[in-house]
C-alpha cells in the first residue's frame, strides 16, 4: 500500500501466519503500531447476539468499536499469502478495532467477517472489476485477535470472556462525518477516525477471513 505507515507490517515481519486461523502466536501488541490506551473510550458500542441452540437462547455480546485506522498492509498480506495486489493503487488498509465482551451464560462463536462498511464509502474505481467484489458488499479481508481464529474467522468467546479483534479492510477514505459500519440488517454505527486499542499483553492470532456475500 501507499505510504511508509508500518503499522501492519511490524506485526507480522517476524511471524508464519495462517490463512486458516491460529496462526501468530508470540506476537507483541505493541509491534501492531496502533495507538493503545485502556482508558479510551469507545467510539461507538452496541449489544449484537449469538446462539448456541440454533435460536431458543440468544446470547448477548457487548460490543465496543476502539478504533478506526489506516495502515499498510503488505507484510501482513504477504504472510498471509492473501492476493490483494489490486488495492494497492487505493492506499492504507482500513482498520477497525473492536472489543467484545461476553455478557450471556453461555459460550459464544460470533461471526466478525459479516461486519461491514457501508458500501458508500468506496472509492469510484470499485464500480467495476477488479475492485468491484472487494466493496460491494465490503467486507473484512482479515483479522488479527487476542484469541484464535477459526476457519471461518470466528473467534471463541466463554461467558465473561472480553477479546479484542482488529478487522482488515480495502481501503476507503473515512469523510469527517465518518464511515457507517456494522452488520445488515441487525445494527449500523457511525464511525469517525480515531481511538485507541489495548491488548492486554495478550498473544495475538491473525487470519484471512473467507469470503462471505449476501444471498439475493
Amino acid at each position: 500500500m501507499h505510504g511508509r505507515n508500518t503499522a501492519l507490517v511490524a506485526a507480522t515481519s517476524a511471524l508464519a501466519l495462517t490463512a486458516c486461523g491460529g496462526g501468530g502466536v508470540g506476537l507483541q501488541a505493541a509491534l501492531l503500531g496502533l495507538p493503545t490506551s485502556a482508558a479510551q473510550a469507545p467510539l461507538a458500542s452496541t449489544t449484537t447476539y449469538t446462539s448456541p441452540d440454533g435460536g431458543i437462547y440468544r446470547n448477548p455480546l457487548h460490543l465496543d468499536v476502539l478504533l478506526v485506522a489506516r495502515r499498510d498492509g503488505h507484510v501482513l498480506a504477504q504472510q498471509l499469502g492473501a492476493q490483494w495486489h489490486d488495492l494497492d493503487a487505493l492506499g492504507d488498509l482500513t482498520v477497525v478495532a473492536i472489543r467484545l465482551h461476553n455478557t450471556g451464560k453461555a459460550f459464544s462463536d460470533p461471526e466478525v467477517r459479516d461486519l461491514q462498511i457501508a458500501s458508500d464509502f468506496a472509492p469510484k474505481q470499485a464500480d467495476a472489476e477488479p475492485l468491484h467484489h472487494y466493496y460491494h458488499p465490503t467486507y473484512a479481508l482479515a483479522a488479527v485477535a487476542t484469541t484464535k481464529l477459526d476457519g471461518s474467522c470466528r473467534p471463541h468467546l466463554d461467558p465473561g470472556q472480553s477479546i479484542v479483534v482488529v478487522l482488515v479492510y480495502p481501503p476507503v477514505q473515512v469523510p469527517p462525518a465518518g464511515i457507517v459500519w456494522g452488520r445488515y440488517q441487525e445494527f449500523a454505527l457511525r464511525l469517525h477516525s480515531g481511538g485507541a486499542a489495548a491488548f492486554g499483553g495478550a498473544q495475538l492470532h491473525a487470519a484471512i477471513c473467507p469470503s462471505i456475500r449476501q444471498q439475493p
